[in-house]
């Protein structure tokens, strides 16, 4: 029974490893779909007066596809984990104002935004290959600190366990490393919005549950489609940041008293 086991996961990893490996045009693709569900989602959320459910479920398969980029990235050279956790600390701390400004009476003051997700995990990693054990402990602590301040929006806990169980299990060839991870991440998509069964209609929930996991599937399959064009980078190393970055401090001006 192991042995099956052991053979359908490494064919069905095998299957999943070929279909994530996207090419860097892919990627720039992605990033754009990406950016773009994000947009309408805070468009939707904070300027809307009535806000839109289909626009609300566009808006879930952004952080799974900045998930995917990130894991995909992250371990490729082991070495440069501390420079590129570094990089996304500066980045979440000088983007933190613009969010606080955009978010203003909609989320808690303490609320940090989406790049800390991706900074804590990089740090985690960056620890771990410098010091294994103690450096892991150390990370999980840090992690542990910054659950609660990301757990206001959807990319909280199931946000940081999304994204350290797909780059393990993206750069692992352990077949209980990759299982445990691939579950792990699986059940974390599932978890990402689903605080909402609590607290809205079953037919809101539902969009926001299945778009979370279907979205973002269709748009890798487009992304990474013989159709889809080049396969080389189109676009700066830094756009996502200085988007991110951007639209947040034009959504908080267009939400200050007299600009609506």
């Amino acid at each position: 029974m192991t042995q099956i086991l052991r053979v359908t996961m490494n064919v069905l990893t095998s299957r999943i490893h070929h279909w994530l490996a996207i090419s860097p045009g892919a990627a720039d693709r992605l990033k754009l779909t990406a950016l773009a569900a994000m947009l309408s989602d805070h468009i939707n959320t904070l300027l809307l007066t009535h806000p839109r459910p289909e626009l609300y479920a566009l808006g879930r398969m952004a952080f799974p596809l900045f998930v995917l980029i990130w894991a995909r990235n992250v371990m490729l050279r082991p070495e440069r984990l501390q420079v590129r956790a570094n990089r996304m600390w500066l980045w979440a701390f000088v983007t933190q104002p613009a969010f606080s400004l955009a978010f203003r009476g909609h989320d808690p003051w303490y609320a940090l935004n989406i790049l800390f997700v991706f900074a804590g995990a990089t740090q985690l990693l960056a620890w771990h290959h410098r010091h294994r054990l103690a450096g892991t402990l150390g990370g999980v602590l840090l992690l542990a600190v910054l659950a609660w301040p990301l757990s206001v929006a959807s990319y909280g806990v199931p946000g940081l366990v999304l994204a350290l169980s797909l780059a393990i299990f993206l750069h692992n060839t352990s077949f209980w490393h990759c299982l445990t991870a691939g579950a792990a991440a699986f059940i974390a998509l599932l978890a990402l919005n689903g605080q909402h069964f609590l607290a809205i209609p079953v037919t809101v929930a539902v969009l926001a549950i299945l778009p979370t996991v279907l979205l973002p599937a269709a748009a890798i399959g487009m992304a990474t489609s013989p159709a889809a064009g080049t396969e080389n980078r189109f676009m700066p190393a830094s756009f996502f940041y200085l988007a991110y970055a951007g639209h947040l401090l034009i959504i908080g001006l267009v939400r200050l008293p007299g600009w609506v």
